[in-house]
């Protein structure tokens, strides 16, 4: 693999229909599309996409060339566009000298220490959580399980980044994102995206992006006049780059604030709703999961040094990532044309990289759709770095994924120890691949109790 050399081929791929070319197929149903794609023609698919060429990349060794070992020369903002209403110019969205300066600004916010620091008030909001299902277990009422996970990690990640919000503000903001993320939602699969904002309704969903951008404005307004904190936005605010000396202007810290806001409680909460859904699926994985919790934690909340030894609640997780990766797919734009393998890939082209694709593939998962938390038990056998990726990988990793994860180990944890939950009769889920892969429509769950603290 290399920069062009002239001498490669055009990828395979399907050809579609006149002028849509697989448009309609791949907005129909995009995860099973972009499967079927892969394993019939390869490890490097060309996709027309209405009059442009998309390319899909599964191969571990080619995600390794793209987000790895030549990262330089696939950009993320061009492909990033349309998610910008939520991300605006972030890390998630900018590229080069502006990306590795905002990068090295927010390091110290995420050191493994502040991160883990933050195990008590993520133990201190799902307490809050289980303690309010105490009703729906009484009288037997489902709930749904993702609308419980959105909840919760939007009052974490509100705590972690700006401290104390009230209800009201973290109501107003969580509405605010939920319209955006429609109108997001509503553009991504659509060629004429841009239409939409020309019609009557977007008036809402600009009043919904402006109330994003000044909750976080305000924030910063009001961290600058309260001074230091223990807060990720007072180590924002006192940030110094190390190498050009600068600082985070208002613009710029605001617009990272909100992604870090939408990143970190969306792609949990979807990480989250999938293990309760997968467990449903699984009594003997859902019994070992318990049977774990007992025993390092009895009744009492988990701390940081728990962490550890919940390394089967862990694999659950990383099972259920592979399965259900939240960010389902990524694109990057090719700045000069590459050799991929033995196939030649354009300049100025959009590539697709699918966690939910080459997680799925069997040459590197035996019976890759099958459950099985073991895969990632010690010993377990030797994988590609890249046949598993689903918090990205490379420089531009995701920056919060140590965060998630301890997030996730918490709650899972928290809930094992308290309910059972089974899916409610004549229940259906199915993946939605959106802003992140969604169990759609939602985990409509029954509690059963598990143990003492529960109110039965």
């Amino acid at each position: 693999m290399s920069e062009s050399s002239g001498v490669s081929v055009a990828p395979p791929g399907p050809r579609g229909y006149p002028l849509l070319g697989v448009f309609p197929s791949a907005r129909k149903d995009p995860l099973g599309f972009f499967l079927e794609s892969a394993r019939t023609h390869g490890d490097v698919v060309a996709l027309p996409f209405g009059m442009r060429r998309l390319y899909l990349l599964s191969h571990p060794d080619h995600i390794k060339y793209v987000l790895q070992e030549h990262d330089g020369l696939f950009q993320k903002g061009p492909a990033a566009a349309r998610i910008k209403p939520l991300f605006g110019e972030s890390l998630t969205t900018v590229d080069g000298d502006d990306w590795s300066r905002r990068r090295r600004l927010l390091r110290p916010a995420f050191q493994p220490q502040r991160l883990v620091a933050a195990v008590p008030t993520i133990a201190a909001m799902a307490e809050e959580m289980l303690g309010r299902w105490r009703s729906p277990l009484e009288h037997g009422r489902p709930l749904d399980v993702f609308a419980e996970m959105i909840g919760v990690t939007r009052a974490i990640i509100l705590r972690i980044l700006f401290g104390d919000v009230s209800e009201v503000d973290a109501w107003t903001v969580g509405q605010a994102f939920t319209t955006t993320a429609e109108r997001v939602n509503r553009e991504l699969w659509s060629p004429l995206g841009w239409l939409f904002r020309l019609l009557p309704s977007s008036a809402r969903y600009d009043r919904a992006e402006r109330c994003l951008d000044e909750f976080m404005t305000r924030r910063i307004d009001e961290a600058r006049r309260r001074g230091p904190g223990r807060d990720l936005l007072s180590t924002m605010l006192a940030a110094r780059d190390e190498e050009t000396d600068g600082r985070f202007d208002d613009a710029a810290l605001a617009d990272e604030l909100k992604a870090l806001f939408v990143a970190g409680h969306t792609t949990t909460a979807s990480g989250l709703a999938w293990v309760w859904y997968v467990l449903s699926q699984n009594s003997r994985a859902r019994r070992r999961l318990q049977n774990e919790v007992r025993a390092v934690l009895g009744t009492r909340p988990p701390t940081a040094d728990d962490l550890p030894a919940l390394d089967y609640t862990r694999t659950v997780i990383e099972e259920t990532l592979r399965l259900y990766p939240p960010t389902w797919v990524t694109a990057r734009t090719t700045s000069r044309a590459v050799d991929i393998g033995e196939y030649h890939i354009p300049a100025n082209v959009i590539v697709l990289l699918s966690p939910y694709v080459t997680h799925r593939d069997p040459r590197f998962w035996e019976d890759p759709d099958r459950f099985d938390p073991d895969r990632f038990s010690p010993g377990r056998g030797i994988r590609p770095r890249y046949a598993y990726f689903p918090f990205g990988g490379g420089p531009r990793a995701c920056i919060g994924s140590l965060l998630a994860l301890i997030e996730m180990q918490v709650i899972v944890a928290m809930m094992a120890q308290r309910y059972e939950l089974t899916l409610a009769p004549g229940s259906r889920v199915d993946p939605h691949p959106g802003i992140v892969l969604e169990p759609y429509p939602g985990v409509r769950a029954i509690l059963h109790p598990t143990g003492p603290g529960t109110g039965s």
